[in-house]
């Protein structure tokens, strides 16, 4: 197999991972949506992501004590994690000054908008107009799945914008990044600091989460969303995106809704009418109209252009050699003349 053959094969086992990781933050909507009832919102994400820490330690402290680390992995961690904790911090806050679900959903999702506008910023690189086609299908899927009624203005809004802000910095610190560390440090440490100003906020923020109360219902919801959707899903993120470029990063976690919107709907929690179904379709079309934009169109656009490169370097090449054949003949005849 080449290796464009195998990079591409890469690419695609890394966004089926990233795949997987909406599947399952879809699948905690409804059990998070019931814990948080009992327990308080803001403990319920100190103790996810202490859960997390704690499993992620487990698995790599071996590592960390055997290998070392440096300074520069743990500040990256920590950078990291100061973003994953703003975006669930200002969603959170946003949402309870005012700003319905439906509509933070979407403001949320336009971190898929906001993400190649940063890349082009810092790396200098616009993408292209058929990746500008399929943000746009996105956006308008999302608009559809969760905005059932009008989109006045409010001030809250701007806290879930900021929301929207941190996961698109969260997407490409970690597409920075994971080339200059190991995942295991990145996951590790993003999930410690997002734990630590978790509790520091609670204590000082939201007292009244005290005492606390847990029943089955809270713990299995704790354990499924601080082991499955948190450490798991910190290590398949941070090692998948050191193979796929952080607009498919930003594209797929469209899907996010598009599955939590899905279970809610197995389960009998909410009614599905046309403009989700068409939501749902049209995200689900501009994840697939990046991986086909990749595949297909990019490959031929590339290849359209290969032949006049090769009849250019071929016309060049002949010109050159005729001039060298000349210079040759005359040089010849110059000495025949002299003879």
């Amino acid at each position: 197999m080449s290796n464009e053959g195998s990079s591409k094969k890469q690419q695609l086992l890394a966004d089926a991972a990233l795949l997987l990781c909406t599947i399952i933050w879809g699948a905690t909507f409804i059990m998070v949506d019931k814990a948080v009832d009992t327990i308080g919102t803001y403990a319920f994400n100190a103790f996810r992501f202490s859960i997390a820490s704690v499993v992620l330690l487990l698995l790599f402290g071996y590592r960390f004590f055997k290998k070392g680390l440096t300074s520069s992995e743990i500040w990256k961690g920590i950078v990291t994690g100061f973003f994953f904790f703003g975006g669930y911090t200002f969603q959170t806050l946003g949402m309870q000054f005012g700003t319905s679900a439906g509509k933070a959903a979407f403001i949320t999702g336009l971190s898929v908008v906001l993400v190649p506008i940063i890349s082009a910023i810092l790396d200098k690189q616009v993408p292209s107009i058929y990746a500008w086609l399929g943000i746009l299908v996105a956006v308008v899927g999302l608009g559809l799945l969760s905005i059932e009624s009008g989109f006045a203005f409010q001030l809250s809004d701007l806290l879930v914008l900021a929301c929207a802000f941190c996961f698109a910095g969260h997407i490409i610190a970690i597409d920075k990044f994971i080339k200059e560390v190991h995942f295991s440090s990145l996951a590790t440490f993003q999930s410690i600091t997002t734990a630590v100003l978790a509790w520091i906020s609670t204590f000082i923020f939201w007292p009244q989460s005290f005492p606390l109360v847990f029943n089955q219902q809270v713990i299995f919801a704790l354990l499924f969303t601080g082991i499955l959707a948190t450490a798991l899903i910190l290590v398949l993120q941070t090692t998948a995106q050191k193979k796929t470029p952080s607009l498919h990063v930003a594209v797929i976690f469209s899907m996010e809704p598009v599955f939590g919107a899905f279970f809610a709907f197995i389960f009998g929690q909410e009614l599905f009418h046309w403009r989700q179904w068409l939501g749902c379709g049209l995200i689900l079309i501009s994840m697939l109209w990046q991986q086909l934009l990749d595949i297909v169109i990019k490959p031929k656009l590339a290849t359209k252009r290969e032949p006049h490169n090769k009849i250019d370097m071929t016309r060049d090449d002949k010109e050159l050699i005729s001039e060298k054949a000349n210079d040759n003949n005359n040089h010849d005849n110059k000495k025949i003349i002299e003879k």
